[in-house]
């Protein structure tokens, strides 16, 4: 198969006319052949979102492989092609559930059974948080961090969580985030109450990220720096970035994109069930979910996950003069690297060929996870 764009980003840059050219799932080629099966304005590396609850009617917390089936095609068609399926904070024996759901789900897409964005595994954002910063999170289900504990809920699925998100500055905090990177597990900031201090020596001691920056964590204070102060001013730690216009403000995207860059800024959707809904109330995470004009808030007014896939969140970043080809990476080659999926977010041959094509105006127009899977919008 092989797919011609007029603009494709490869890992040098943008370069004009080239064409891809895809045996099985893997690419096998570059030319500048103008015969192809299919053009495309820009071709970029397939999106990757790290940070997904659901969307289209579809909960992680859910098992229903036609809801998953709809929700997975929905996201795949907006060019996602990879995805970690993100299980919130709720009952331990539910989440252990969730767990073999997904696995479930993954099996069946190895067997071509199941088409869509590819799940790549499990982020875990919780139940090991601070009570203090919950954000939407129920916090009478949020735990105290401990290895035993973690060993006895989730010891069976090790194989499957690729990420946690935990409060560093909780007791046992420090020893259950070793344990978790000694099994190939990264481990990440978030819903933390940290101090500027704590927050340094988690990221020395191998947090390597901070989970939707500047949202359910302690703000940044001129004599109290917290937790974010120390994540922008730390060059090896990635930054979570929800660009859906409503969890940050444009000049709070800039400065996070000035501070990090692209190699550490991550674009994330933190999408829930009501993606792509219509406004009304529904139940999403373990609690009720109110949409209003498409943003998402709990009973009590907070934020209650994003409000688009990743690429609305590209045209986002696009409309605030970021250039392009880093938008692109920060949604792409970023989160692939920080997952260490080193055969992913890239455009070269022996890469796999997850990608996205867009018109001129950042439109999706062509998904692909090799020859198997083609979505044209």
């Amino acid at each position: 198969m092989r797919l011609f764009a007029r603009k494709a980003l490869l890992p040098s840059g943008w370069q004009q006319e080239v064409c891809v050219e895809i045996a099985g799932d893997v690419i096998t080629g570059l030319s500048r052949s103008t015969q192809a099966d299919y053009s495309v304005d820009l071709l970029v590396p397939g999106l990757f979102d790290l940070h997904n609850h659901g969307g289209d009617g579809y909960d992680a917390g859910q098992r229903s492989l036609s809801d998953l089936r709809r929700f997975l095609d929905a996201m795949f068609a907006c060019g996602v092609t990879d995805m970690l399926m993100t299980l919130s904070t709720g009952d331990p024996a539910k989440l252990r559930d969730d767990l073999q759901f997904v696995r479930e789900a993954m099996r069946l897409q190895q067997d071509g059974k199941l088409g869509g964005t590819r799940i790549q595994g499990v982020h875990m954002e919780g139940p090991f948080l601070s009570p203090k910063r919950p954000g939407a999170m129920v916090a009478s289900q949020l735990l105290m961090p401990d290895i035993d504990r973690f060993q006895s809920l989730f010891g069976t699925s090790l194989d499957l969580i690729r990420e946690v998100t935990l409060a560093p500055e909780l007791p046992g905090a420090a020893a259950l985030a070793a344990w978790l990177q000694n099994q190939g597990i990264r481990v990440q900031a978030g819903h933390t109450d940290a101090s500027y201090e704590q927050a340094c020596e988690a990221f020395a001691a191998g947090f390597d990220s901070v989970c939707h920056t500047f949202n359910a964590s302690r703000g940044i204070h001129h004599r109290e720096p917290g937790v974010l102060t120390a994540a922008l001013l730390d060059p090896s730690v990635f930054c979570e970035a929800i660009c859906d216009l409503n969890h940050l403000h444009p000049a709070i995207i800039r400065l996070i994109y000035q501070a990090k860059g692209p190699d550490r800024m991550l674009l994330v959707s933190d999408s829930t069930m009501p993606t792509h809904c219509p406004d009304g109330v529904y139940q999403a995470a373990n609690h009720p979910v109110i949409v209003k004009n498409g943003v998402k808030r709990t009973p009590e007014g907070a934020l209650s996950g994003g409000s688009c896939y990743l690429d609305q969140s590209v045209r986002n970043l696009a409309a605030l003069q970021i250039p392009l080809d880093d938008v692109f990476n920060m949604a792409s080659r970023t989160p692939a690297a920080r997952m260490r999926l080193l055969r992913l977010g890239s455009i070269r041959i022996g890469q796999l060929a997850h990608l996205a094509g867009y018109s001129d105006d950042l439109a999706p127009a062509l998904s692909v996870c090799g020859e198997g899977q083609v979505a044209v919008s």
